[in-house]
């Protein structure tokens, strides 16, 4: 079993649409910051990836916060539920961009914030495929 299937089965949890964002946005972040290694240095690339790495932890944790409600079919439910989400998904990128901060002594801002903001639009894809999603089959 390669890498990607590896992938696959331990973000078996998630749904179908969300597994292949994170497969993209961690596949992204790879390749540019490889690009991002051999133009500049190490840190570039290793911030690019540091840039993608709170976004990608908070999709993965914040997806099954906002499927917590998805049998009460009532409108506020659904809201509250995406709102919890959307709380934790950026608390947990806050979080883990200040320990970057604070702990990688070469950190260069602008390749995370490359990382960060390419993170983040290839995680709308998930918003402009949700009308896709059957809910129960995870599809």
């Amino acid at each position: 079993m390669d890498e990607s299937q590896l992938l696959a089965k331990k973000l078996n949890f998630l749904p179908k649409v969300y597994r292949k964002v994170v497969y993209q946005q961690f596949l992204a972040s790879l390749v540019v910051g490889i690009l991002a290694g051999f133009i500049f240095n190490i840190h570039a690339g290793l911030s690019v990836l540091s840039g993608a790495l709170p976004v990608i932890i908070g999709t993965v944790v914040a997806t099954p916060i906002a499927n917590l409600n998805k049998n009460k079919r009532s409108p506020g439910s659904i809201v509250k539920s995406a709102l919890k989400a959307e709380a934790v998904k950026i608390t947990i990128i806050f979080i883990v961009l200040w320990l970057m901060y604070r702990f990688y002594v070469q950190l260069v801002p602008m390749a995370l914030l490359i990382g960060l903001i390419m993170s983040v639009l290839i995680s709308c894809l998930a918003i402009s495929d949700i009308d896709n999603i059957n809910i129960e089959t995870k599809e």
